[in-house]
């Protein structure tokens, strides 16, 4: 592939298209060229064989000198199809760029005239505005009209190219195979395959209607692109429900149809004389995410004084048995530089943990803003996994599924943008054994992970992570007792298991044995450990002050460790 080009979903720059058409020729051709010289060498490479290994190696290399040219012949009747979607566009975007021209000029015209009607007796004004502002509405529901014509006829065209491209490659694959990514991983056809499905999508079921859960989140992008600003806040007040948790949409919209979502479910239990179990948990869960979502609006960015932008990623009240699952943003997800999820630990729940979680949240976000007024910053708060109690934490079975969830949202969140943030995860306690597992087990995109008060990553060595070299981070209080326990995978915070240690002491620390008050202090103001995490999440690496490593004490159980930090007086940054 000639450079490194990643076409959006779908392609709505005829240059683009141009290049991919371009593209499809020049892979043909490269086809074209295999197969001319797998028959002209078809005798001369038979001839190292001998019985039959010689007919059969005939006879492969006549199939691969057919799958070749087959390939050759599709991708050349690709290209002038993609050259027709080009004048499509050119065509749709002209009549469009005309449309709008003309209805800037009606608005004009219109504006003119009401200041004309403004003139005699009230009576006869008001007779005159209201004939006046029928003719209007008539004259811009027109134009609206016109408009979603454009778009329908360019999404029929595309629908119907669609089936043509899909045809040429299936003409390519012999019994079902994947030709997805062929010589050299030129991407021609296959790069068209997202839009090609919205766009059928679209005529099957009607712009209006939301793709089925499960879609992947390319495919929700481009369908969401193709909408009209009338078929969006149509979808939003009629689907909140199929939109709220849907991959591939922006935050702020999510944000918005998670929030319908929620009044709808308060409005409903108010009406009820009587709630039973599940109904009052129910409410109780709503109340207290509304209820946080709403305090966290109420304040002021310290340093620009405007109001902070709070978002409703996630919401499902009746998610594990009705303990709910939630992820609420504290920043503009959709175009912050920096983002970061906090992953809570032990006994966390949206009744009574949302608000110290979102509290941790915001304060991320803002120190993130003191310590780079440049660099935007947003921070979420994830309340989106079945966090274990104190009588099933030993077995990570929430770790597992959490991994999963997690995982998910991250990607989800990259999936909405053009350009992907840079991203960390900040884990908790136990939070941190679900982060190390999410990273353990799928490919995340996360540039950036933090452990903090962990009782292990699920995993014995940072290799086994999924993150570039020098990008693991462990925070630990030498006076935390979780952070010793040693229980999920191997004390991140040994040298031997790879990650950078920092600095995490307190200086309200317990000042001569361990102390359960101390794993709860990582997140609180000027502290060492918030001030390493900011420079974490900012990306300034050479900032963070680093820590020494624990280690092993001879002759003692696993686990009881000698810890140089101990030692050493905390500072206040």
């Amino acid at each position: 592939m000639d450079g490194a080009t990643a076409f959006p979903y779908p392609p709505d720059d005829p240059e683009l298209v141009a290049e991919i058409a371009t593209r499809c020729r020049r892979l043909s051709d490269r086809f074209a060229r295999i197969a001319d010289a797998l028959e002209r060498n078809r005798s001369r490479l038979q001839a190292e064989w001998e019985g039959p290994a010689e007919a059969a190696c005939g006879d492969e290399l006549a199939a691969t000198a057919q799958l070749a040219r087959s390939a050759s012949r599709a991708l050349r009747s690709g290209a002038p199809i993609c050259e027709a979607y080009r004048e499509a566009l050119v065509h749709a975007r002209s009549r469009t760029d005309r449309l709008r021209g003309d209805y800037d000029d009606e608005l004009r015209r219109q504006r003119l005239e009401m200041t004309r009607v403004a003139t005699g007796p009230p009576q006869l004004q008001r007779v005159r505005h209201e004939d006046l502002r029928w003719a209007q509405q008539q004259e811009l529901g027109s134009y609206h009209r016109r408009y979603g014509a454009i778009l329908g006829d360019l999404q029929l065209q595309e629908a119907r190219r669609g089936l043509q491209l899909t045809a040429c490659a299936r003409s390519v694959l012999p019994g079902g195979t994947s030709y997805g990514a062929v010589a050299e991983g030129e991407l021609a056809l296959s790069t068209l395959l997202p839009l090609l499905y919205a766009a059928r999508s679209n005529v099957g079921r009607g712009p209006g209607s939301a793709p089925p859960p499960g879609t992947s989140p390319s495919v929700v992008r481009a369908w969401w692109r193709l909408l009209t600003d009338d078929e969006k806040a149509r979808l939003l007040r009629h689907q909140p429900c199929s939109l709220g948790n849907l991959d591939g949409l922006p935050a702020q919209v999510r944000s918005a149809a998670n929030e319908r979502v929620l009044a709808g479910i308060l409005a409903s239990l108010e009406g009820l004389d009587r709630l039973d179990d599940r109904q009052r948990r129910l409410r109780d869960n709503c109340a207290a995410v509304l209820r946080e979502i709403e305090i966290a609006r109420g304040a002021t960015d310290s340093h620009s004084f405007e109001p902070v932008a709070v978002l409703l990623l996630v919401f499902d009240p009746y998610a594990f048995g009705g303990e709910g699952r939630a992820a609420v943003a504290v920043g503009d997800v959709d175009k912050a530089d920096n983002v970061a999820f906090l992953v809570p630990g032990l006994n966390s729940n949206i009744r009574h943990s949302l608000r110290g979680l979102l509290g941790n949240a915001a304060l991320i976000t803002s120190e993130s803003r003191r310590a780079e007024p440049s660099a935007t910053t947003a921070t979420v708060a994830w309340m989106g996994y079945d966090a274990p109690g104190l009588f099933n934490v030993f077995d990570d079975a929430a770790a597992e599924e959490g991994a999963n969830l997690l995982a998910a949202d991250v990607l989800a969140v990259q999936a909405s943008r053009d350009v992907a943030p840079h991203l960390s995860v900040i884990g908790h306690s136990y939070g941190s054994t679900t982060t190390g597992t999410a990273l353990r087990d799928h490919e995340t995109g996360v540039d950036d992970a933090v452990l903090v008060g962990s009782p292990g990553p699920n995993v014995e060595d940072v290799s086994e992570l999924r993150m570039a070299p020098g990008h693991v981070f462990v925070g630990a209080s030498s006076r935390d007792p979780i952070s010793y326990l040693d229980r999920f995978g191997k004390d991140p915070t040994h040298e031997s298991f790879g990650a950078i240690r920092f600095e995490a002491e307190d200086v309200t620390r317990n000042s001569w044995r361990l102390d359960l008050d101390d794993h709860s202090k990582y997140f609180e103001p000027k502290t060492e450990s918030l001030t390493n995490i900011v420079e974490i999440v900012l990306g300034r690496y050479s900032i963070v002050e680093r820590a020494a490593y624990r280690g092993e004490t001879w002759l003692l159980p696993d686990g009881m460790t000698v810890d140089p930090e101990a030692d050493r007086e905390p500072t206040v940054p």
